[in-house]
């Protein structure tokens, strides 16, 4: 993930979200806090630095797009936290993101062209938890806990029907 900063007849120039000049607007999506991501030169790390020492964000949170500036669209998977320290002489807390995309290994791009949104309503907080949701299990399954990592299933309603016992075989 990047932004083009120069283009040529048979190049373009990306600037990497881990650039140490560059920084992100993105969201947790566990709960809609909003940050500003930064690089700092990198390909497998980001920073969100100058956070009071109470904001919940926590190792293993999915960071996404939060839209603002219009420079990229709400809801792309950016990071996921991979470690929360306090700095205890300053009284911030110190979050480092390892990215979605493989930086270190681009070498195909997707183009986003923005959208003439001509006063469209933002999307709902819903509507951007589904499409981050689509997107990161497009992009990056092993982000997202698997279905039975997430605890145990609700036991099937009671119908009042006697169970069938399974067949030999357990078919």
């Amino acid at each position: 993930m990047g932004q083009v900063v120069a283009v040529a007849k048979l190049t373009s120039r990306v600037l990497l979200i881990c650039d140490a000049t560059h920084a992100l607007p993105i969201q947790v999506l566990r709960n809609d806090i909003r940050v500003i991501a930064a690089g700092n030169g990198c390909t497998d790390d980001l920073q969100l630095e100058h956070l009071p020492a109470n904001t919940d964000i926590r190792v293993g949170d999915v960071l996404v797009t939060s839209g603002l500036g219009g420079r990229f669209p709400e809801g792309y998977p950016v990071g996921v936290v991979s470690s929360v320290k306090l700095d205890t002489q300053r009284a911030y807390t110190v979050i480092q993101a390892r990215p979605t995309a493989g930086l270190q290994r681009l070498r195909y791009l997707l183009l986003l062209w923005g959208a003439d949104r001509n006063g469209a309503n933002p999307m709902t907080p819903e509507e951007v938890h589904r499409v981050a949701n689509e997107r990161l299990m497009q992009m990056m399954p092993q982000v997202l806990p698997a279905p039975d990592a997430m605890g145990p299933q609700m036991p099937a309603p009671a119908t009042g029907m006697p169970q069938q016992p399974l067949p030999a075989g357990g078919q």
